[in-house]
């Protein structure tokens, strides 16, 4: 069973569907029974959560919800964090797997990227004594003083968009959680919080993974985007009207329940009689009349046809004049 987890706050109702979307991209893909593990907060509705219910078991898959309240004690140290603010506290939902899910391993991927291969390759990956497996940043290097600052190496800096949790491993290091809020505490200014502390927890036993497991969209210049685990990070998501990402987001998007539905107008079928004919083109009235005929035989008694067949002419209705055809007139008169 392949442990997925992803974490959101859903304050606009927007990213409940775009999490739908990295699903629809996942099941598209995998065929391997997958556990689901949604980690929100009382923003997510009932809709929406019945929505990814319906999604998760049309598949065949099975899903649970956390609802996450964040430890007194990293709210104090998040209290002092002033881009926290930026991201929002639903970043931190990451740091919690290893103490909320019972599992030994578990993937967790950010909402905004899109599973373009058989996500049971990254599942696959054996991490040994590591504690987890990413995926080097690829824009790290425009921020590489920021990060040193923190003690953190650009070089070996990983992002946390997409990981491969060990957290047995983890949970074997009884200390983890109290350095993560160590590392808050010493590091207020930290402009990545859950990043930052991923790495300085994590970066020196972490496994370095093959970079289709997490590739920048702003990093793949001909928008390659087969057998890739497509991170839209920045500023451009996949669900912006300009992006390169969009069209490949709109056909996994409309796999799901928020699929937007347009109303198609459709043809009001006419019933055609012989008393009230409609049509307009002259090269149709063959078509309208046998028609026209089909409908008549079911509604009227055999008598009442063979008095049609008497008829040469249909009266003149809104100015049209149907000249109908006669079958063996000659025999009739006789």
């Amino acid at each position: 069973m392949i442990e997925i987890a992803l974490a959101f706050q859903d304050k606009d109702g927007q990213y409940a569907e775009h999490a739908g979307v990295v699903l629809a991209s996942i099941f598209h893909h995998t065929t391997s029974p997958i556990h689901i593990h949604i980690l929100h907060d009382a923003s997510l509705t009932e809709v929406n959560k019945r929505k990814f219910t319906k999604l998760t078991t049309k598949h065949n898959h099975t899903i649970s919800f956390y609802s996450i309240t964040l430890p007194d004690d990293m709210l104090q140290v998040l209290a002092n964090i002033n881009s926290i603010n930026v991201w929002t506290q639903a970043c931190m939902y990451r740091l919690l797997l290893p103490s909320i899910i019972p599992a030994d391993k578990i993937i967790y991927l950010d909402c905004d990227v899109l599973v373009n291969m058989d996500i049971t390759e990254l599942w696959q990956v054996e991490l040994n004594e590591k504690y987890l497996g990413a995926i080097w940043d690829q824009g790290i290097m425009e921020v590489a003083p920021i990060v040193s600052a923190k003690g953190l190496n650009p070089e070996l800096y990983f992002n946390s968009g997409v990981i491969l949790f060990a957290l047995n491993n983890i949970r074997q290091n009884t200390s983890w959680y109290q350095e993560m809020l160590n590392f808050l505490r010493t590091f207020p200014d930290v402009t990545m919080p859950d990043q930052d502390v991923l790495n300085a927890v994590f970066g020196g036993n972490y496994l370095p993974l093959d970079i289709r497991f997490n590739s920048f969209n702003m990093a793949i210049l001909d928008h390659d985007f087969n057998n890739k685990i497509v991170h839209f990070a920045g500023d451009e998501k996949c669900w912006n009207k300009d992006s390169a990402g969009l069209a490949l987001y709109r056909k996994f998007l409309n796999l799901t329940p928020w699929r937007t539905f347009r109303a198609k107008l459709k043809r009001r079928k006419r019933k055609v009689s012989y008393i009230k004919p409609r049509f307009s083109r002259k090269r149709n009235r063959r078509i309208v009349y046998k028609r026209r005929i089909k409908i008549i035989r079911t509604r009227i008694s055999p008598v009442s046809l063979f008095q049609l067949k008497l008829v040469r002419t249909i009266r003149r209705r809104k100015g049209i004049l149907i000249n109908t055809r006669v079958q063996n007139q000659r025999r009739i008169k006789r």
